[in-house]
């Protein structure tokens, strides 16, 4: 090829850091990951296996998408299946989102600090952002007119937060984040990683239409290295979301592990109490 390779690369990809081998220290606890200190139960990985093995291996995902999860996750949070949008893991639907919807130069408004991967995914689209630093005097406190104000200014695409915020840990009111998406200019994506952990539902915003919620089973589930995540959005907002998620975004293992917990949730909420209690 004539031109350099790095010249047929986007900008926005030559920008990112590269990553290689030895990343982390495996020897250390990645305390930083947030990873369940409780694995998945013994006698449920042996539930996924039995059903896995009456499973062919040989053929793709049947329809294309896990309906059998996509109707399960619409049951239990009460939405319909259409706006239910499966992919693996939240971190995968953050790049989706941005896919679907940020031009070069479109600006993304974001709390300060939040999680670094909405950060990196608005660089890869060659985004610009604004970054609204929130204030540990207030305890991280979410800056409503500040970043509503920001949106309007640079007429953003999208506002992104986490609710509980990631790294902060604060806990949002359902009214503040409605406040917010009634006041920008575009939508509002609220990941929702760690919602079991303070018993938040944000499902009533989704009437408002632009409004995408994340949530992810890496978690509550521990499920991380099944890699198995979900968005809820209104049913056009969820069509676009999805065309722009792979035809076959789960493996099949991966959709029989994450039905087998949620039919056993008491389970988890049972480590999920655990864990709050070491506060």
């Amino acid at each position: 090829m004539s031109e350099p390779i790095h010249e047929a690369v986007r900008p926005g990809v030559r920008g990112l850091p590269s990553l290689g081998r030895n990343l982390v220290d495996e020897s250390l606890h990645r305390l930083q990951w947030n990873e369940s200190p409780e694995d998945f139960p013994a006698d449920l990985k042996e539930e996924v296996l039995q059903r896995m093995a009456a499973l062919p291996w040989s053929r793709y995902p049947l329809g294309g998408r896990p309906w059998l999860l996509i109707d399960a996750l619409a049951a239990q949070m009460g939405v319909a299946p259409e706006q239910v949008v499966v992919s693996e893991g939240s971190a995968d639907l953050i790049k989706a989102v941005m896919a679907a919807t940020l031009r070069p130069g479109d600006t993304v408004v974001m709390p300060a600090p939040t999680f670094l991967l909405y950060r990196q995914n608005a660089r890869l689209h060659e985004a610009a952002i604004v970054e609204v630093a929130l204030n540990a005097a207030d305890g991280y406190a979410l800056p409503v007119d500040t970043l509503a104000a920001a949106a309007q200014e640079a007429q953003a695409r999208l506002v992104v937060m986490c609710a509980p915020n990631n790294p902060t840990g604060t806990v949002y009111a359902e009214a503040e984040i409605r406040r917010m998406a009634e006041s920008i200019p575009g939508l509002l994506v609220v990941d929702e990683a760690y919602a079991e952990f303070c018993d938040q539902d944000l499902t009533g915003l989704l009437d408002l239409g632009n409004v995408i919620l994340l949530r992810t089973f890496s978690k509550f589930y521990a499920m991380a290295g099944v890699r198995v995540g979900y968005a809820l959005a209104s049913p056009a907002l969820a069509a676009e979301l999805q065309k722009v998620v792979t035809v076959f975004p789960l493996s099949v293992f991966s959709e029989v592990a994450a039905l087998v917990a949620l039919e056993h949730r008491e389970r988890f909420l049972a480590m999920r109490d655990r864990v709050v209690a070491e506060r």
